[in-house]
């Protein structure tokens, strides 16, 4: 006698049988959704680093012009390298513009036009606190 299992169309699927990755697998399943899982965070991790690599060229790209724009600061305000970065960033902040476009509206504006406005305002504003800090501190600016 032939087994009822046994018997089917050939394009029906197996009723009782284990199938390969199937819930009669014995926990085949599990391992599915952990590999499912782990290729997930490897993506996640790999678009995480490609952010960071693409921010690090981006820096790399306005280090010099930043570096630029200090000398700028340093030259008008007659100031030290910290003194002009810390201008530069007040000057950011205040305008609420980012600090690598500060930097380089101000190397523009050494042989093309001024910057803003409200470029131009925030960095004469900066660059009087300076200067009143030094005078009320009984510092003198350096030449």
């Amino acid at each position: 006698m032939k087994d009822q299992g046994s018997e089917r169309m050939p394009d029906e699927a197996p009723r009782d049988e284990a199938v390969p990755g199937g819930p009669l697998a014995g926990g085949d399943w599990e391992a599915s959704d952990e590999a499912q899982f782990r290729a997930v965070e490897a993506t996640l991790e790999a678009e995480g680093l490609r952010r960071e690599v693409d921010g690090l060229r981006h820096a790399l790209e306005s280090h010099p012009v930043i570096d630029m724009a200090r000398g700028v600061v340093m030259a008008a305000g007659r100031c030290t390298p910290d003194e002009a970065w810390r201008v530069l960033v007040e000057v950011s902040q205040h305008t609420n513009i980012k600090l690598r476009d500060i930097a380089q509206s101000l190397v523009d504006g050494v042989e093309g036009p001024s910057p803003a406005p409200p470029v131009r305002e925030a960095l004469n504003a900066s660059l009087r606190r300076l200067n009143a800090t030094r005078d009320g501190s009984g510092g003198s600016p350096q030449h």
